[in-house]
């Protein structure tokens, strides 16, 4: 798989994740790592749109990892595997 695709899968991913995280409304309850993810994202995007898709997998990837650590420390990790 080549950096586009495999950056293109991981922002897909991210979006799904984080609508998981707003479901819970882990966004409220969590506001500080919530402005982490969506600052990490939003980076993951830019750096996309700019080519550097090895620097967009890489934010898309931190981002990805508070939502994780939320996602265990509330016991629902398992019910949403990606």
């Amino acid at each position: 798989m080549d950096e586009k695709t495999r950056a293109q899968k991981d922002l897909d991913k991210l979006g799904k994740i984080i609508a998981v995280f707003k479901s819970y409304k882990f966004d409220a309850k969590y506001p500080e790592v919530f402005e982490y993810v969506e600052n990490y994202a939003s980076d993951a995007r830019h750096y996309f749109g700019k080519g550097d898709y090895f620097t967009s997998f890489g934010a898309a990837n931190y981002a990805y990892g508070f939502i994780d650590a939320v996602l265990v420390i509330e016991g629902k990790k398992d019910e949403h595997i990606l």
